[in-house]
C-alpha cells in the first residue's frame, strides 16, 4: 500500500470513531443545554442568597441603597424572602450600581456607554477597571444574571 492511501484510511477511520463517540456526547450537551435554559426561565429573574450577602460586603455600593432596598437585601441574604422581594432585590441592586457609576462621574458614564453596546464589551471594560474601584467590586459581587440586568439597564437607559 501507498503511504497516501494509509494516511487517508487511517484519517476515515479517526473520523469514523470520533463521529460515534462525539454524536452522543453532542445530544447530551444539548439537553444539558436546554434544561439548563428552562431552570432559568422558571427560576425568573430573582437575586440569590449568596449574591445578597456578597452585594452587602461591598461599603461603597451599600452606601447608595435605600434603607428599603437594603432590608430587601438583607431578606435575601438570610433566606426568609419571598420570591417578589428577590425579584425587588435584584431591581434596587441594578439601580445601585447604576448610581454607583453616575457617581464615578462623567468620564466613566461616558466610557461605561459606550462600552454597553455589547454584552462582552462592557463586561471587559467594568473587568478592565481597577482592582479596587467600587463599580468592579460590585459587579463581581452580583452574579452572572444580576450581571446581565445591570448591562441591560445601562444598555437600554443610555
Amino acid at each position: 500500500m501507498k503511504r497516501n492511501t494509509l494516511r487517508v484510511s487511517a484519517a476515515t477511520a479517526m473520523a469514523a470513531v470520533a463521529f460515534g463517540v462525539a454524536a452522543p456526547a453532542a445530544s447530551a450537551v444539548e439537553h444539558h443545554r436546554t434544561g439548563g435554559i428552562v431552570a432559568a426561565a422558571e427560576a425568573g429573574s430573582e437575586l440569590g442568597a449568596a449574591e445578597a450577602r456578597t452585594l452587602l460586603t461591598v461599603p461603597e455600593f451599600r452606601a447608595e441603597l435605600a434603607p428599603e432596598a437594603e432590608a430587601a437585601l438583607h431578606a435575601v441574604a438570610d433566606g426568609s424572602a419571598t420570591q417578589e422581594e428577590r425579584i425587588a432585590a435584584r431591581a434596587s441592586a441594578v439601580g445601585t450600581f447604576w448610581n454607583l457609576l453616575k457617581k464615578a462621574g462623567p468620564s466613566v458614564v461616558k466610557a461605561a456607554k459606550k462600552a454597553a453596546g455589547k454584552y462582552a464589551t462592557f463586561r471587559n471594560w467594568v473587568n478592565g477597571l481597577s482592582w479596587y474601584n467600587p463599580i468592579k467590586l460590585a459587579w463581581q459581587a452580583a452574579g452572572a444574571e444580576t450581571q446581565y440586568q445591570i448591562w441591560k439597564y445601562v444598555h437600554d437607559h443610555i
